[in-house]
């Protein structure tokens, strides 16, 4: 490999690091700010209140144990999740982001992808994990809205819309965190090829070790 094609691969890596930040940001501002502007211009306010509602919200997917009104209000469902990975893990994932630390991102990613698609349509799954006393007939379908319980995290096709909406921006930093994976990892086999550079190479632990 030549000279010129390490740079190249230098500016690829930087390339897509600085996308994979921007669309970390873009994701991590959309769940911080869908549910309440949903809340305030969309929602029923008597769903809002509703003791199965607020529990679907506040329980379902959601890491924190959050107060009202936050929950349900200002989040809801997995939108503190998305907000945690986008907004505090992937950039500071980035901030020593190597080989490893991209792959990560990319594995870490495609995973939300599968939990995104499977959150759309939890309500068609036979075994959803609600208390016995939420009526199953509150359920929308994900394809309907459902006035009546319209909170983000039951009123159908509303809910399917905010889980969707995420998907490109998920695929986006598994795609530039894995083109990232690549550049490093091209640079590194540069690297070992050239002895006569002796450059040093530093692993995701931040220790350098001079190659040979």
């Amino acid at each position: 490999m030549t000279t010129a094609q390490s740079s190249r691969l230098g500016i690829e890596f930087r390339s897509a690091r600085k996308r994979v930040l921007l669309a970390s940001l873009a994701l991590g501002i959309f769940a911080l700010l869908v549910v309440p502007i949903h809340s305030t211009f969309i929602a029923d306010p008597r769903a809002l209140t509703h003791e199965n509602y607020v529990w679907a919200a506040c329980n379902l997917g959601n890491p924190l144990p959050l107060p009202q009104p936050i929950c349900p209000r200002i989040f809801a469902g997995e939108s503190p999740f998305s907000v945690i990975y986008a907004l505090v893990i992937v950039p500071l994932l980035l901030i020593r982001g190597r080989a490893r630390t991209m792959l990560t991102i990319a594995i870490l990613s495609l995973a939300f992808v599968l939990v995104q698609v499977i959150a759309m349509f939890y309500p068609i799954l036979p075994a959803s994990p609600f208390p016995p006393d939420l009526n199953p007939h509150l359920l929308p379908s994900p394809l309907e809205r459902a006035p009546a319980t319209c909170g983000l995290v039951m009123c159908g096709i509303d809910h399917t819309l905010f889980h969707l909406a995420q998907l490109p921006l998920l695929l986006a930093l598994a795609f530039f965190s894995y083109r990232a994976y690549r550049a490093v990892r091209g640079e590194s086999e540069h690297d070992v090829s050239h002895p006569d550079k002796r450059k040093e190479l530093t692993d995701d632990s931040g220790k350098s070790a001079p190659s040979s």
